[in-house]
């Protein structure tokens, strides 16, 4: 795919914007309206026609129990409940979770309690304000992008519809944290087109406080910051100065990103290490007992190279969730040590690559699946069948035409694609196609690394796990259809000149015909 090229500038403007930017007036309306549309669109996903959300799965408490709430007794998975009650104790210490999410239940909920000055809550109202979060990282991807206004629509346009879709705003009426990932990716992508555009230090301070944001909403989404230092690192456009000082320019570009990832990267890691220990050793558990032995030809063997009993083999086929699962098992307490420690299973994927590889294939797969079923979007009865909202879900029908159980997935491919394509858009020094490149590289190095990283749980839930390698790819095939659309339009815009200028050169200066037959050097005397 080959995008249509400006004009090279010789040299960037005065004020660091290209000359067909409009003005900041009409930038400006141009964002309220992004914001109102993309605002609209959501809440009307959300709640014409009822309202709908997603079933508490007992995750929740990791959000709301830290505020006194709790949700009502009638909760189950197969029913949507969106009233969250005051009096819920929360679990030990063992189970603290911090997340970049609370702090805006904590603002929303003392908001309503000023308001309606009820002590219960209603995750609805916390919906809206992550759609007005969703509006505005739309319309500050609309500010961002370089060119008119006919330049930007078609991009912001094509990544509402993808944001919007209903296996994703769901998470927007609910007490999970996943909504905050994909709130922080869109500013993520915004800022990051503000960068590769201006080089300026507002727009690289919002990107590293995107990305913080965004890789403290759950743990396993730190893996943004890799993904985001390498789009920029591979941009030839930001890794350059401008040719003429800019107000608040970056003097060193690379430097400055490397020093403020590192900083976020850090931070990220410490907030990490002080999460409670027992949902991840719940992962590890399921990755032990839910998977790799399972998956195993020989239980006892792999666990005796692990350096564990090889008795655990009973347990083979059990989850860290169930209500007898063996937590107190002597065998599993005098081994704690290397149950519960990543180094164990690095170290054997270390020595059975092969064993890792078996896995990936479920992992991409499940990126389609990834707007479960056994979680209710709607009012139910318990023990019922969880009932999915039926309101549009382009992404999810996008992805459903990829086939799945292949040897290689079908979605690596167009992984590979927006790789391909963005390592070479990302190479320009023209801003269109530079910031085209580095969204492609950022949302596929993003989608990738979630999809592996939902392997730190095992198969359980493995597609519910990889919502957010979904979410990016939704918004990768967002740039790649724009980016396509680009070039057919271009491209006809040259086979229609091309045919302008072949009638013109055919025509005389009075607009007639000219005779086909050469007339003979010197003319006629």
């Amino acid at each position: 795919m080959r995008l249509p090229r400006g004009p090279r500038p010789v040299a960037d403007p005065p004020d660091g914007r290209a000359p067909d930017v409009p003005s900041r007036r009409v930038r400006a309306l141009g964002a309220g309206v992004v914001l109102a549309v993309t605002t609209a669109v959501v809440l009307a996903q959300l709640f014409v026609s009822g309202t709908v959300g997603l079933a508490d799965n007992g995750d929740a408490d990791r959000l709301v129990c830290r505020l006194g709430l709790g949700i009502g007794p009638d909760s189950s998975q197969q029913g949507f409940e969106g009233d969250y009650l005051p009096g819920n104790s929360c679990p030990g210490e063992n189970w603290r979770y911090a997340t970049s999410w609370r702090p805006v239940l904590q603002l929303t909920y003392w908001a309503s309690r000023l308001v309606t000055g009820d002590d219960g809550f209603d995750m609805a109202v916390l919906a809206v304000v992550g759609a007005v979060l969703l509006g505005l990282g739309a319309a500050a991807l609309f500010l961002a992008l370089p060119g008119g206004l006919g330049a930007r629509w078609p991009l912001v346009a094509l990544v509402v519809v993808a944001v919007s879709d209903i296996g994703f705003v769901t998470y927007l009426n609910s007490g999970y944290t996943d909504q905050a990932g994909f709130i922080g990716l869109l500013w993520v992508c915004a800022a990051g087109v503000g960068v590769v555009v201006n080089r300026t230090w507002p727009w690289l301070l919002l990107l590293v406080a995107a990305v913080a944001f965004t890789g403290a909403a759950k743990t396993a989404l730190v893996t943004v910051v890799p993904a985001v230092g390498l789009a920029l690192l591979l941009s030839r456009r930001y890794r350059e100065r401008p040719a003429q000082p800019v107000r608040g320019g970056l003097r060193r570009p690379v430097v400055s990103l490397l020093v403020l990832l590192g900083v976020a990267g850090l931070l990220l890691a410490l907030t990490a290490r002080g999460q409670g220990e027992g949902l991840s050793n719940g992962n590890k558990y399921n990755l032990l007992f839910h998977t790799l032995l399972v998956e195993s030809d020989d239980p006892r063997a792999d666990l005796e190279e692990m350096g564990l009993p090889p008795e655990l083999a009973r347990y083979a086929g059990t989850n860290a969730w169930e209500t007898d699962t063996p937590w107190g098992d002597p065998l599993i307490e005098d081994n704690a040590w290397t149950v519960f420690s990543w180094k164990t299973y690095l170290g054997f994927f270390a020595a059975h690559p092969d064993r890792f590889l078996e896995l990936v294939p479920q992992a991409f797969d499940a990126v389609t699946e990834a707007r479960v079923d056994y979680l209710a979007n709607l009012p139910g009865e318990v023990d019922g069948d969880p009932e999915l909202a039926q309101r549009p879900s382009p992404v999810f029908w996008l992805l459903g035409l990829l086939p799945t159980g292949w040897p290689v997935p079908a979605i690596a491919f167009v992984w590979l694609g927006g790789a391909v394509a963005g390592v070479r858009w990302a190479r320009s020094r023209e801003a269109g196609r530079a910031v085209r490149g580095v969204l492609a590289l950022l949302l596929t190095g993003y989608a990738v690394s979630q999809a592996l990283i939902a392997l730190s749980d095992g198969y359980y839930e493995l597609a519910k796990h990889t919502v957010h390698a979904a979410f990016a790819t939704g918004l990768l095939l967002a740039v790649l259809l724009e980016a396509g659309g680009r070039a057919a339009l271009s491209a006809a815009r040259r086979r229609r000149a091309g045919r302008d200028d072949v009638e013109r050169a055919g025509a005389g200066p009075d607009g007639t015909e000219q005779d086909a037959v050469a007339t003979p050097a010197g003319g006629p005397r």
